[in-house]
């Protein structure tokens, strides 16, 4: 049987890792969450991770970076009871941020470098129905949104492996996994509507589409069926995951749960999910005319009902349940705020595309503190593994080659650095990623490329990347950092070949 160690390889003095076979049986193990006892049994932990759609760094009070936030008290709890992460990197717009998680891997590996399945590459979709009577208008795609869907964009293909893939590898440990809400990488060669669970996922519930046909209306996919379904979508996911949860009994569960809130179609939710007073608006209005009042009025109804969802958790499941709140990328044109501004927000490798919260809280996992670690979302791959104690022989060879595990600052947040660089980029499948944008930074220092012009930003000391140093005359510490970056990103893309 063959072992399984973590492999490294520096490239420009910078260190690569991944998840490989190997020879060596006396490797240390990887650092493992402390099983909580329950009774005389030792438990293994549950994973809910929560996903909020457009919402940057700036969208959340407990960040101490945006001066425009909602009110997100369920949130601001979880951040005083974990562990936040202020370098976090997502990928530019939602598809590929999402492949990156399901397989740690970038997205010029997987193919996945726009937005996928909303164009001539989805599915067939049943008719959906009329909103119920008096719902709030609904501003469709606007002036607030991000980059626009390629059509062309393919989906995450089956060939890949996937988180729950890694789970399914293992069933004598007893995981159940699920999906619910937004989905966004099926397409027609993929298998659409049971993409899903053609990933990997026991259950599936939620919608195909990277936004919703409307909030009060929308096309629903339960495990292949497809349905139209009205209410208020989000609540309807908050029921089928708190279902779900409960019929699980003692069986430990993987839950990955992607909201559509804050993304369009922007609208008044209902009042029962305000959290401040909202009757000044018009839900009859457009929108679209005054985003900001709304999109804030949107998050706080995700922070409601992620408040119900904890909730849910009796307190012994809940005191072994790891949750990790992340966003997908950065807010749109129409709702980002400063310190970022609109054309450098969402569909971009600036930090407004690419800075985005991430919160987790759990077993062990140290109180109210703020980690400045390099984090980027394929690293979620490898670190719920870690979390869930999965044997590495749960990972082929070759796979998860781009997530580092960001595990160890769970308990130790101001421990020595394990990434040197977090990367990012987005593309079309015509242009391929050097066509396209993509970014890497180290601790102080940040190359942007887009279209094959360069910008080199020092983010220690300009981090609203202002004044490109390339147009100036470098010091000796800014030329070797971009030569450092320039020669990481360069055998980075080498590799491409690697499966």
């Amino acid at each position: 049987m063959r072992s399984w160690i973590r492999r490294s390889t520096v490239v420009a003095g910078i260190t690569l890792s991944c998840i490989c076979a190997g020879a060596i049986a006396s490797t240390a193990p990887a650092q493992q969450s402390a099983p909580v006892q329950v009774g005389n049994r030792s438990k293994p932990p549950n994973i809910l991770l929560i996903i909020g759609d457009d919402m940057g760094i700036e969208t959340l009070r407990s960040f101490g970076v945006g001066t425009d936030t909602a009110a997100t008290p369920n949130l601001d709890r979880l951040a005083a009871a974990g562990v936040r992460f202020n370098r976090y990197w997502s990928q530019p717009v939602c598809s590929p941020t999402r492949a990156t998680m399901l397989t740690g891997r970038y997205g010029f590996r997987t193919g996945v470098g726009r937005p996928t399945g909303d164009g001539s590459v989805a599915g067939p979709m049943p008719s959906t129905p009329a909103a119920p009577a008096g719902s709030p208008r609904e501003g469709g795609r606007g002036r607030g949104a991000g980059a626009a869907t390629d059509p062309g964009s393919p989906g995450l293909r089956l060939d890949e492996f996937t988180l729950p893939k890694a789970f399914a590898a293992h069933r004598e440990l007893g995981y159940a996994t699920a999906a619910i809400g937004k989905w966004h990488l099926a397409d027609r060669a993929n298998g659409w509507e049971k993409h899903p669970n053609l990933t990997g996922f026991d259950h599936f519930s939620g919608g195909l589409r990277g936004f919703p046909e409307g909030y009060f209306a929308w096309v629903k996919d339960v495990n292949g069926t497809l349905s139209g379904a009205t209410g208020y979508g989000p609540s309807d996911q908050v029921d089928e995951a708190t279902k779900w949860i409960r019929a699980r009994g003692d069986q430990p569960w993987f839950l990955w749960f992607a909201f559509n809130l804050p993304h369009e179609p922007l609208h008044l939710p209902p009042r029962s999910l305000w959290v401040t007073d909202h009757s000044s608006l018009d839900p009859q209005a457009d929108p679209n005319a005054n985003p900001r009042p709304y999109f804030k009025a949107m998050l706080e109804a995700m922070d409601t009902e992620i408040g119900r969802l904890l909730a849910s958790l009796d307190p012994a499941t809940r005191a072994n349940t790891y949750v990790v709140f992340m966003g997908d990328n950065g807010s749109t044109r129409g709702t980002v705020t400063a310190p970022f501004v609109p054309t450098r927000a969402k569909g971009t490798v600036y930090e407004g595309g690419v800075n985005v919260p991430l919160i987790v809280t759990g077993p062990g996992v140290a109180a109210n503190r703020a980690s400045n670690a390099l984090v980027n979302s394929a690293d979620m791959f490898t670190t719920i593994v870690e979390m869930a104690r999965l044997p590495r022989s749960a990972v082929p060879a070759g796979s998860a080659v781009d997530s580092v595990s960001f595990f160890p600052y769970l308990s130790q947040p101001d421990r020595t650095p394990i990434r040197q660089w977090i990367y990012a980029d987005t593309f079309g499948p015509a242009e391929g990623v050097q066509g396209g944008q993509y970014a890497i930074r180290n601790e102080t220092h940040k190359l942007v490329v887009r279209a094959g012009q360069e910008e080199f930003f020092d983010v220690s000391k300009d981090p609203s990347e202002a004044r490109n140093l390339l147009g100036t005359t470098l010091t000796p510490e800014q030329r070797r950092a971009y030569t450092s970056l320039r020669s990481a990103v360069s055998a980075l893309h080498a590799s491409a070949q690697i499966k």
